[in-house]
């Protein structure tokens, strides 16, 4: 939104217009340069399928988070960002929980809401700041920050912790480069990642942008190693990990 400026008389409006026009035209300039095209676009539902996971698999990963549900949202229901083939939304249905998503590939919006899932087409950042302040208990994003540049991953933070009640919480899960093969290889057999987001990293800008009680939880190894076995926790140890944070009162 653009910034009252009516203080300031024409000239005043204008300079906040132009601002406005200038960042708007450097996120069409970023999107443009990193999206993979409408070929990759028509493919990329199968694409989910081959290397995501199937959705059983990804609704059992899922249901992991469910005692979060519980313990937090209550009226102001869940807002997820991305949602793919809608294993988390509809997780949440059977729970009678409130949810809808919110995603930019009509493709899978129309998948989801073929299966009577509430999918919203459009930008995240910008659904999300339209959104009444301080209405929504949780936000979440499963594997979507990852595909983010860090400009975009702060306006998404930032516009969810304005949709956010006080002590509403954000969930980010994205792959965990400290596992030496997905930060090597497995994290690029998607050619929409833009780059790997170390688990601090990730951390950190959550609690730069108004989250407090920070809490990062490493998911989904390949095999159980010993800790001491320091080779084995970096090859087969958690291949994803999760950022939870809650609003700043």
């Amino acid at each position: 939104m653009l910034a009252d400026r009516s203080d300031d008389g024409p000239e005043g409006r204008l300079q906040a217009i132009e601002a406005r026009l200038a960042q708007l035209e450097a996120k069409v300039a970023r999107l443009r340069a990193t999206e993979p095209g409408p070929r990759f676009a028509a493919i990329y539902p199968g694409f989910q399928d081959r290397f995501r996971g199937s959705e059983a698999d990804i609704t059992a990963k899922l249901s992991a988070y469910l005692p979060d549900v519980d313990r937090l949202v209550s009226t102001g229901g869940v807002v997820d960002v991305g949602p793919g083939r809608g294993e988390w939304l509809a997780l949440l249905a059977e729970r009678g929980v409130s949810a809808h998503g919110v995603d930019t590939h009509r493709g899978l919006a129309e998948a989801c809401r073929g299966k009577g899932l509430e999918v919203v087409l459009a930008d995240a950042a910008t659904h999300l700041s339209a959104l009444a302040p301080g209405s929504v208990d949780m936000v979440t994003a499963f594997h979507v920050i990852e595909h983010l540049g860090v400009e975009e991953l702060i306006e998404l933070i930032d516009s969810a912790r304005r949709a956010l009640r006080p002590g509403g919480c954000l969930l980010f899960e994205t792959p965990n480069p400290t596992n030496l093969i997905m930060g090597a290889c497995d994290f690029y057999n998607d050619p929409t990642h833009r780059s790997p987001l170390p688990p601090d990293l990730t951390a950190y800008l959550i609690s730069a942008h108004g989250f407090r009680d920070i809490e990062v939880r490493h998911l989904h190894p390949k095999k159980v190693v010993e800790d001491d076995d320091k080779v084995g926790v970096h090859l087969y140890g958690p291949q994803d990990y999760a950022v939870l944070g809650l609003r700043e009162d």
